[in-house]
């Protein structure tokens, strides 16, 4: 994807960040604004473009802002952090740098004093994840310090985000040896810049123990797993997590930023971007860090009951955990599906419960409504259309009956120029031997209603289309 070859992301935490002076310091550069979801509401600066995401470090906001912009040079600065003259004219000068990360001296201003800081990459050239020279650039970057119970209350939010991550196991060390190094090494450094540099060194120091502390705690989570929530097995290579109201199921080698999208999210506050889906809406695409990325969905009712009960569901099997299980059957039995990383389930009531199911991201995917109503030459249309109906054919044969086959529940991609059909939605499906001859023309007949539908206003797929997708269907050899 081509880009700007600058920009710049100003890390916003908190709603009473003032934005406008740092984005003023880089004008040649494209400005965006990263936020978390929470704060997506919030206005910016002229000029500049908001992104809702999480990220745990400098290093990973440059990868999202590269991956959503496709930038050449990323410069990550704090709503807060304010380059002298030199500083910015070197970081305008990036532009036409080589490959490579480019830091810079801090300073920071703490209870009415200047206060020695470290050297911090804040510019990146090329793929923040890859090698390259480090190098350090004239001027300074002076960072305006909040008073000492803000700037705890960052701390807290900043050690979140860094045990972000895959979980691991969090030494001793971690809590005594590396915060006791980093607090006398800054207490040397600061050593003649009074109270205000102690207290600086020591609310840093205090940093560290924080994100281990979230570390340790988050992979404690992890190992308090049930057996079989809701009295289902779960699939191999799942666990499920207690939650106050009911239960997180992820894959053991999850990434903890998924658990912490599972864990956080509501109805209408996702950390992530809506997608349309052309079902009924309540879904997301969230950044699971580099560029890997996933489609979060809450599940919601249909016809008169959407209304009155919205995402509410009865029973005592709840369909996000069926929907996994489903899912991953077919995947076993070699049915193109989109892979299912991590479900939620509240209970909210006797016998109520809401649900959401994660699913990895296929990229650059179109539902089959959104494939067949672009300009594309019959030859293309056909080529997709015969191979819907291979996918459906090879599912059925493999002994998965998907009951509610329509042009939402079909993802079309493409793979080195052939088309490729994934599957979706397997929470009403059924698993058996085989798929008796009457199912599979009652899924056909089903799906042809749905490809009907896209004609109401004009016509989308021809009638003879349509008694394409089934011909080809009993043509095809699995």
């Amino acid at each position: 994807m081509s880009g700007p070859p600058l920009a710049l992301a100003v890390l916003q935490s908190s709603a009473d960040d003032d934005l406008a002076p740092v984005c003023a310091a880089l004008p040649e550069a494209a400005r965006y604004v990263l936020r978390p979801p929470e704060l997506a509401a919030l206005p910016v600066p002229a000029g500049a473009t908001p992104i809702a995401a999480e990220w745990r470090d400098r290093a990973d906001a440059a990868r999202v802002v590269r991956l959503a912009t496709g930038a050449r040079v990323v410069v990550v600065l704090e709503a807060d952090e304010h380059p002298d003259p030199e500083l910015s004219a070197a970081l305008a000068a990036l532009r036409r740098a080589e490959r490579g990360v480019y830091s810079a001296r801090r300073r920071h201003r703490f209870l009415g004093r200047e206060v020695a800081g470290e050297r911090i990459p804040i510019g990146w050239c090329g793929d923040p994840d890859g090698t390259g020279e480090r190098r350090l650039l004239g001027g300074t970057l002076a960072k305006m310090e909040a008073d000492v119970t803000t700037s705890i209350a960052r701390l807290d939010a900043a050690a979140a985000r860094t045990a972000a991550g895959k979980p691991r196991r969090v030494l001793v060390a971690e809590f005594v040896t590396r915060p006791l190094g980093t607090m006398l090494r800054l207490l040397w450094m600061r050593r003649r810049d009074g109270v205000p540099g102690v207290i600086l060194s020591l609310l840093e120091s205090y940093g560290e123990v924080l994100a281990a502390a979230k570390r340790w705690e988050r992979r404690a989570l992890l190992e308090q797993h049930l057996v079989r929530p809701s009295g289902m097995r779960l699939p191999r290579g799942f666990v499920a997590l207690k939650t106050p109201i009911g239960w997180v199921i992820v894959r053991r080698d999850v990434d903890e930023r998924l658990i912490g999208a599972l864990v956080e999210a509501a109805p209408d506050s996702v950390a992530g971007v809506p997608i349309a889906t052309g079902g009924r809406g309540g879904a997301f695409l969230v950044s699971l860090g580099g560029d890997r990325r996933a489609v979060l969905r809450w599940y919601r009712r249909g016809g008169a009951l959407r209304c009155l009960l919205r995402d509410r569901y009865f029973g005592w099997r709840p369909r996000p955990i069926t929907e996994l299980a489903l899912t991953e059957e077919a995947r076993r039995r070699g049915v193109a599906t989109a892979e299912v990383l991590g479900v939620r389930v509240d209970r909210v009531g006797f016998g109520f419960y809401r649900g959401v199911i994660v699913t990895r991201a296929i990229e650059n995917a179109l539902t089959l409504a959104e494939a067949l109503q672009r300009p594309l030459p019959a030859s293309e249309r056909d080529e997709i259309l015969r191979a819907v109906a291979a996918a459906i054919r090879i599912m059925h044969e493999r002994g998965v009956h998907h009951r509610d086959l329509n042009v939402a529940n079909l993802l079309i991609a493409r793979d080195r120029g052939a088309v490729e059909v994934h599957l979706i939605d397997f929470d009403r499906a059924q698993v058996r031997r085989e798929v008796p001859r009457r199912v599979r023309r009652r899924a056909l007949q089903r799906l042809d209603r749905s490809l009907a539908k896209l004609n109401r206003d004009r016509t989308v797929v021809s009638k003879a289309e349509r008694a394409a997708v089934a011909r080809a269907y009993w043509d095809t050899t699995p």
